[in-house]
């Protein structure tokens, strides 16, 4: 099998030796930007380790510069007063940070100024991304240290540059703060500006420990399991980048299911697939076979081959009234098994009745129950446009694909046929476990229902190559009347009518 030529890591993502990083600071005559202004600001661009250049300017304030102030920094009224105003001195500040980076110690600060100027001056706010060294800091060297002011770290860090309330070497001070930082974030295997973003959320999560499993993992797409100290098969998934998927279960998401997923995992496995489909696959034909406990799929159990999905429908019984009180409303739930027969029927047939109905809840006012019929109705819907699009895979007997970004792939009755290296070459991450080449499609309409619904939604990324099936790779499911174009048709006749019976009389 032919496969693409994967992407490397610089293609998905920024490698920290390739970003620019743009370290600023700034001294002010206050602590607040609606009371007070800047009187310095500079700024130190980096890349790959390397100072490239500096940039540095005083600023002349609205206001005078308060003896504290001056005392703090060094900065008096006479040194500003041949300097330019905000105004003036933006352009060349904005020039020099470009699209870089925006690091800073306290960042926040400095930021506020800054966009409190641009806002005054008639500019946008800085959309730079932006990295604070403080929160690093916290999160990276805050046992080694009494606190994260920068003096503080610059001292017990031993920095080539050591900060004095001045904006170009507290710049400089914060950019030799930066290297070091990045050189501790490197042993969590920090290694892309994304992940550098997601630094403080991810050391700070309960179970960062455990970050160090992901660190083989390679940014490519593929299938990752997780699995307990005994071995068991916690959870399966797949990703377009492996390494980014899973690391980001350590910042930002607090479902509990996933705390507890977490500390139940200790080793993560994964296997390398050509692309987003054949991920798609592996994924569902692992949990088919390993049903594991946090996969909701992986629970539900085998249905009859004719069974495609079980549905409530609701019947919306008006119950007896005595002419004087409103009528009341019970809703009676029933159960009804849609099989293979019944999909196969007309659509139109099938929809009609349903939109027949939403419209007379409608009209009636019983809005609530519309809403029910409707959401039912658009479920059916939903099973027909499946069973058509697994129906028209099954009967297209063998068909050769040539997906984008993944090479060519071969489908027998909609099951993804094992040929050469599929699902990746087996070689180099050390898994004890591999089932890629054990596991196989086992005629399951699942995996029909995984290829058929990522063909629908990625229809501009595949090509068919070859289709030996009597109608080739048609889908007909887009030929299945929406609820929407039915309530539509029926008001269209209902009010017909009503117009020509009045004519009529």
């Amino acid at each position: 099998m032919a496969l693409a030529v994967q992407r490397s890591f610089d293609d998905l993502g920024s490698p920290l030796s390739q970003v620019t990083f743009v370290v600023l600071d700034v001294e002010t005559t206050g602590g607040s930007p609606a009371s007070a202004s800047l009187t310095e600001v500079a700024a130190a661009r980096y890349r790959g380790g390397e100072l490239l250049a500096t940039h540095q300017t005083f600023v002349r304030p609205d206001e005078r510069i308060p003896p504290f102030i001056t005392a703090l920094t060094g900065i008096s009224d006479a040194m500003v007063a041949g300097a330019p105003r905000i105004g003036e001195m933006l352009p060349s500040f904005l020039e020099f940070l470009g699209s870089g980076v925006v690091v800073g110690h306290n960042v926040r600060f400095d930021l506020s100024f800054l966009n409190q100027a641009l806002e005054s001056t008639g500019r946008d706010r800085l959309a730079n991304a932006t990295v604070d060294t403080l929160a690093l800091a916290r999160r990276l060297v805050r046992d080694m240290v009494p606190d994260c002011k920068l003096g503080t770290l610059a001292s017990t860090l031993r920095l080539p540059h050591q900060p004095s309330h001045r904006a170009l070497t507290d710049v400089l001070a914060t950019g030799d703060l930066l290297h070091a930082l990045l050189e501790r974030a490197g042993t969590y295997g920090i290694v892309g500006l994304e992940e550098l973003l997601d630094l403080p959320r991810i050391v700070g999560h309960p179970q960062s420990a455990k970050l160090k499993l992901t660190n083989r993992l390679p940014h490519r797409p593929g299938v990752y399991w997780f699995c307990d100290a005994a071995g068991h098969v916690l959870y399966v998934g797949k990703a377009t980048d492996l390494h980014s998927r899973v690391r980001s279960y350590f910042s930002g998401d607090t479902r509990n299911k996933v705390g507890r997923l977490l500390r139940q995992m200790d080793t993560v496995h994964h296997r390398v697939c050509p692309g987003p489909l054949t991920a798609a696959v592996l994924e569902g034909r692992l949990i088919r076979c390993w049903a594991p406990p946090f996969n909701a799929q992986g629970k539900v159990k085998r249905r009859d081959p004719g069974t495609v999905s079980r549905d409530a429908l609701p019947s919306i019984v008006p119950a007896a009234t005595d002419g004087t009180k409103p009528a009341r409303r019970r809703t009676v739930r029933r159960r009804r098994i849609w099989t293979a027969e019944d999909l196969a029927e007309d659509p139109g047939e099938l929809l009609a009745p349903m939109a027949q109905r939403v419209t007379s809840l409608s009209k009636l006012q019983r809005y609530e129950d519309a809403a029910r019929a409707r959401d039912e109705a658009e479920r059916v819907r939903h099973l027909l446009v499946r069973h058509r699009l697994v129906e028209s895979l099954r009967r297209a007997d063998r068909t050769v694909l040539l997906v984008e970004g993944e090479g060519t792939v071969e489908l027998d009755g909609g099951l993804v046929v094992e040929t050469g290296s599929l699902f990746g070459d087996g070689h180099g991450h050390g898994d004890r476990q591999d089932p890629a080449f054990a596991i196989s499609a086992d005629g399951h309409d699942n995996e029909r229902i995984i290829v058929a619904q990522w063909l629908r939604a990625n229809a501009d990324k595949v090509r068919v190559l070859e289709s030996a099936g009597p109608e080739g790779m048609a889908m007909p499911a887009d030929r299945i009347p929406r609820l929407s174009e039915l309530c539509a048709a029926l008001t269209a006749v209902t009010a017909e009518s009503t117009a020509t019976s009045g004519s009529t009389v």
